[in-house]
């Protein structure tokens, strides 16, 4: 028979057992579509390579901006890894005005290098070049594709138009790709340093710009980063003030955009796959038990001539049908799942617009959904080519199979449930993280907070007396609106990336400078002693119900012209002054600033603040130094987020927030305006992902393992019914049959508890990098699984338990 009419063959035997054939094909599609879906992502976010040309020789070369221009050109003219290196500033905002209310556009300051490093082509008019890169050189900028497509409809006439940008005209001379934003930071231009930072293009101490470079032909990652660390070295060496701390160590561009998402991805990827497992033991059970109803079928079969190996061709293709259909099923259900993944991941999981299902995506669902039938149904197949015809045409309509068959059975149910429970113990470990870096303590109050980030143009607040006014007004009309309670501004606020970095001078002690290694053995030099700086205006720690533990807060009479005072916060005190008391002491804050060095200023410190949460939420704070605004040490500090404690929903304060801005100074552009909350859930939101999602898992799994364990129980029921039959008719209890099932799926839940378990102990170490509060091997969260698993699985059990006791003796014994 060819194999269309195995196909056929195969229709129908299935359209005579529809119960089975949908089992089968549902179970099979959900694991299929759930391992498809995450494939999914991890195929668009972690394999695919950038859309860039050669995209493998691209290398991050710098880590959040700590590196100057004069730092990129030492690099270029001492490196022989790189065929060219590009600096570039990330998220420098422009404030365009004249097109109604003021927009902040997102923005990359980067050198003519850039485009080159990329190899990429202007998708209209061309890139600016060294010849526009210098100071006396015209303000030219390259629009964003989605720029360009959003804001100009993908209008060709944008060449030659003049933007206002944050006061200045700068005319626009090309479009760049989409690949041009190979970050994926939503840049809507970019500019030159000459014309947009002339005065980084010396300074060695401005550590704002990253690099990017692309390695030569032939030339390593490890290569190139041994050259870089000795290059850095020799830098900090020849200028200890500023580069000491500068140690770079280079990494694939690929490597560097997914490195913070790609552990929870693998790790999703490994639970979705014991789903599937899960799914296949499910549908290995469902074949073995219809072992026993095909036997006398086969039995005929056989006995008319039929050979095995067409009756294990036959049944392998029945496989292949139900995993096909399976697989088809599974992939339309990845179709929405991945959007559904999309929606509930992260805003900022990298690569999420390459995320499609492409040709590899549907070539792994098939070859799944292949691999599973034939893997699977191979067992149960070979066991019915073995049936012996005398002996099966004898028994007639008798189906018990021996307790072969039944152990079989019990080995799936049992390894389903010590699956269902690994993934449980990793979904509960996950979960009871997430749960505590929610309640972890942030070192404030982050209800009822709002806050907006605001910029002073330097055309118009160049002066140090127009800022301070500036941030002044503004917070006490944002102080005046209904409902607030109180406002303040900071530069750094919590949840953020805090203050500003630079070095700190202690009066009375020497200058420190060390060559140790770094803490964890990076290679680098330690340097002088630094902190954030975080200059505040207003009642900032009232409005943040930030605590000072010691000392007293600012007051009106803290301002310019008075004794300079300065709050630290209890990290600074437990790094710089250990058990001493800090109060009275005096320290400046030096930037990294040959000008500020030269001229300490001294600050007296009056206060303790409790340490607070920032951008990386799972972190004790930052060494912070707080100060009033108006006594900051420098001018170029025209920044701040404005924040303000609202006696009701702080969201309904924004567009207020944003007029009371406006009244002051109708240009200004007011960015970001978000709750505390929102920020804090932003933080989270990758925990909050992978928790879910593993959570999500393991509750499927548990459900697929007690599908196993009641089909195991029912299926053994019906085969034993004869025996209970008889048993009862002998005297036998409803609570003695009861309790002999019952013992029976207390077996297999014990011992695949037993086995998952074990197994949990010795691999739950793997995501210990992704806890928060707990241990790998946290017992709570151990006995939690192991109970849900022993409730779930014996309360389950119930119902096919319940069915054997109303068997009627005298019905089981004539049907047998």
């Amino acid at each position: 028979m060819s194999f269309v009419g195995d196909v056929r063959c195969a229709l129908r035997g299935l359209q005579r057992s529809p119960g089975f054939a949908a089992a089968a094909v549902a179970t099979l599609a959900l694991a299929i579509g759930a391992n498809t879906a995450i494939f999914t992502v991890v195929n668009g976010v972690l394999l695919n390579p950038l859309p860039l040309p050669e995209a493998d020789r691209l290398s991050f070369i710098t880590r959040d901006g700590d590196v100057s221009i004069p730092d990129g050109r030492d690099w270029r003219a001492r490196s022989r890894s790189f065929e060219s290196i590009s600096l570039f500033l990330r998220n420098w905002a422009f404030d365009w005005t004249g097109q109604g209310e003021p927009e902040r556009l997102n923005g990359s300051v980067a050198d003519s290098e850039l485009f080159r490093v990329l190899r990429v082509k202007p998708a209209l008019g061309r890139f600016y070049d060294a010849r526009d890169d210098r100071p006396d050189g015209d303000r030219v900028a390259v629009l964003g594709w989605g720029f360009w497509q959003r804001r100009f409809g993908g209008d060709r006439g944008v060449l030659g138009r003049v933007l206002r940008l944050s006061d200045h005209p700068v005319t626009v001379i090309g479009v760049a790709p989409p690949e041009a934003d190979f970050l994926r930071d939503g840049v809507d231009l970019w500019i030159p340093p000459a014309v947009e930072t002339p005065w980084a293009l010396e300074e060695r101490g401005t550590n704002n710009f990253d690099a990017v470079g692309r390695l030569k032909t032939g030339v390593s990652m490890v290569q190139a980063r041994e050259e870089m660390v000795a290059i850095s070295m020799d830098l900090a060496r020849q200028y200890p003030t500023t580069n000491a701390r500068k140690i770079v160590e280079p990494i694939g561009l690929l490597d560097f955009l997914v490195a913070g998402i790609r552990p929870a991805l693998w790790l999703l990827l490994a639970a979705v796959g014991l789903v599937l497992l899960l799914g296949a033991a499910n549908l290995a059970s469902l074949l073995l038990a219809r072992v026993a109803v095909r036997r006398p079928e086969i039995a005929l079969r056989l006995a008319i001539g039929a050979s095995p190996a067409r009756i294990l061709r036959q049944l392998i293709t029945e496989g292949l049908l139900l995993s096909t259909v399976g697989g088809l099923l599974g992939l339309a259900l990845a179709w929405s799942g991945k959007d559904f993944l999309l929606a509930i991941a992260p805003g900022a999981l990298p690569r999420a617009a390459d995320v499609a299902l492409d040709g590899r995506v549907v070539l792994f669902a098939l070859l799944l959904a292949i691999a599973t039938g034939i893997l699977f149904g191979l067992a149960p197949a070979f066991r019915l080519t073995r049936t012996d015809p005398a002996e099966a045409l004898a028994a007639g309509g008798r189906t018990s199979g021996g307790p072969g068959r039944h152990r079989a059975l019990a080995l799936v149910a049992a390894a389903e449930v010590a699956l269902a429970s690994l993934l449980l113990v990793g979904a509960g470990l996950l979960l009871t993280s997430f749960s505590r870096l929610m309640g972890a303590p942030l070192g404030f109050q982050a209800d009822h907070v709002i806050t907006a980030r605001l910029v002073l143009p330097e055309s118009r607040y160049s002066a140090r007396a127009d800022q301070t006014l500036a941030f002044t007004t503004i917070v006490d009309r944002v102080n005046a609106l209904p409902g607030v309670v109180s406002a303040a501004s900071v530069i750094g606020a919590p949840l953020e990336r805090g203050g500003i970095g630079g070095s700190l001078l202690f009066e009375g002690r020497a200058e420190e400078d060390s060559t140790a290694l770094r803490p964890g053995g990076r290679a680098g030099l330690v340097g002088r002693p630094s902190a954030r700086s975080r200059p505040v205006v207003g009642a900032y720690f009232q409005t943040m119900r930030l605590p000072i533990v010691k000392g007293r807060a600012f007051t009106s009479a803290d301002r310019e012209g008075s004794v300079p005072v300065a709050i630290v916060n209890r990290r600074f005190v437990a790094r710089y002054f250990g058990s001493q008391n800090p109060i009275g002491k005096r320290v400046s804050w030096q930037g990294w600033s040959p000008e500020l060095a030269k001229q300490p200023k001294w600050m007296t410190i009056v206060g303790i603040a409790e340490d607070v949460r920032t951008a990386d939420i799972t972190e004790p704070d930052d060494v912070a130094l707080y100060a009033p605004y108006s006594q900051r040490p420098a001018d170029w500090q025209r920044f701040g987020t404005i924040l303000a404690r609202t006696s009701g929903d702080p969201a309904l304060l924004a567009r207020r927030m944003r007029e009371a801005v406006w009244s002051f100074d109708p240009l200004l552009t007011v960015s970001d305006v978000v709750t505390l909350e929102e920020r804090r859930s932003t933080l989270l939101a990758a925990r909050r992902f992978t928790s879910l999602l593993l959570g999500a898992f393991g509750s499927a799994a548990l459900f697929l393992a007690l599908q196993g364990i009641v089909g195991v129980l029912s299926y053994t029921v019906s085969e034993r019914r004869r025996e209970i039959g008889i048993r009862i008719a002998l005297g036998a209890l409803p609570r003695d049959v009861l309790a002999a099932i019952l013992r029976q799926a207390a077996g297999m839940t014990f011992a695949g508890l037993a086995i998952g378990i074990a197994a949990a102990a010795a691999l739950t170490r793997v995501i210990a990098g992704l806890l928060y509060g707990v241990q790998p091997d946290d017992p709570a969260t151990f006995a939690c699984a192991a109970a849900l698993v022993v409730a779930a699985a014996l309360g389950a059990c119930l119902f096919p338990a319940h069915n054997a006791t109303r068997t009627d003796p005298m019905k089981a014994i004539r049907a047998e």
